[in-house]
């Protein structure tokens, strides 16, 4: 019998507790011996206990298709996602649970100005295993994002996995301070993980609050990027917090002013953006949309820059990048955006303004 049972039957074998005014003076003396306050108890604890279980308990068995870059879009059958275009894998996006994350560098102080070896190890939430395989989501299974603390510094880079689970990479960062690390991955047949780690470097000498970003907003909505140049726009203008946003980028040649067509792929598309609120709390990760604008939405086969299979050495993009993101609260944010051209990577740094809804 479980607890549960025992106390019901305790409660149904109790005798109506009668109080008048000669009780009233020993019931405080009285009532944690009384039967009934034991019976309440044990009842108490049965359903705490059964309520924490289930919390902790995973719905590992909860499993579909998924969009690693939209986890929000489900389907019961293998497909792509009809806002990038990506392939479904298959998870547990109804786990909501964060995997265990040990960061470690040797040395055990990062020196800013040399690599250090930092090393990554990746634990199962429910049983604490290490997780050995990953999905490959955008031609890598670990998108690794190191940010400074006054948002001035931006890497984005790959560990390698060992045979033991173990990523690892060197790294190495410009200055002494405070970084964000944020670690991107998919554990296979898990949910995505975007995890954040702090890193405090070797002769950091000031404090957090002065040190904090102070972002200001763009003036101009045109930037060059040695041979790149880009018009920046947003849809809507400005981006509402809440709500699906659109970063979108007109690329022309820097020397010639002529638009571009042939950006080369990154990462499995013909771009990459990273978008980081001002207090490094908020982030976005996207790569460009897959799907050709202008589609009806009752259409059975959409149509993809990117075809199924295609050659991605071979394809060429351009003028036109479009990324979606939802900023989930109004502030000032910094995107990183990434384009691959004439075998060089091409970062544009832009700031704006989330509007409250």
């Amino acid at each position: 019998m479980n607890c549960l049972a025992r106390a019901q039957v305790r409660m149904r074998a109790m005798q109506r507790a009668r109080i008048d005014s000669r009780w009233r003076s020993r019931v405080c003396a009285s009532r944690f011996a009384h039967p009934a306050f034991a019976a309440i108890v044990t009842l108490t604890l049965c359903l705490l206990v059964t309520l924490f279980v289930q919390a902790q308990q995973a719905p590992d068995g909860e499993t579909a298709f998924v969009c690693p870059m939209h986890p929000d879009y489900t389907l019961d059958i293998a497909g792509s996602c009809p806002r990038c275009g990506m392939a479904l894998v298959r998870g547990a996006p109804f786990d909501v649970r964060d995997y265990g994350l040990e960061l470690t560098t040797v040395p055990a102080v990062v020196q800013p100005g040399k690599p250090a070896r930092w090393q990554f190890h990746i634990s199962h939430p429910g049983t604490g295993e290490r997780i050995l395989k990953f999905e490959t989501v955008h031609e890598r299974q670990f998108h690794l994002f190191v940010i400074s603390q006054d948002m001035t510094h931006f890497q984005h880079i790959h560990p390698e996995l060992q045979p033991d689970g173990t990523w690892v990479m060197d790294v190495m960062v410009p200055k002494a301070g405070y970084y964000k690390v944020l670690s991107d991955f998919l554990p296979a047949g898990g949910a995505s993980q975007f995890i954040a780690r702090p890193l405090v470097t070797a002769g950091y000498k000031g404090n957090f609050a002065d040190d904090s970003a102070r972002l200001t907003i763009d003036t101009t909505n045109t930037q060059t990027v040695d041979d790149l140049t880009a018009k920046v726009s947003y849809d809507p203008a400005p981006f509402i917090a809440g709500l699906y946003g659109h970063l979108q980028f007109d690329l022309t040649d820097t020397a010639t002013g002529q638009p571009v067509a042939d950006l080369q792929t990154y990462l499995g598309a013909f771009g990459h953006t990273h978008i980081m609120s001002e207090d490094l709390n908020e982030y976005v990760h996207s790569h460009s949309l897959d799907i050709v604008p202008g589609g009806q939405d009752d259409e059975d086969v959409p149509q993809f820059l990117i075809p199924p299979g295609a050659d991605l050495e071979k394809l060429r993009g351009g003028p036109r990048v479009i990324f979606d993101g939802l900023m989930p609260k109004p502030g000032r944010y910094r995107a990183w955006t990434q384009f691959r051209r004439h075998d060089k990577v091409h970062t544009f740094v832009t700031t704006f303004e989330v509007r409250e809804r």
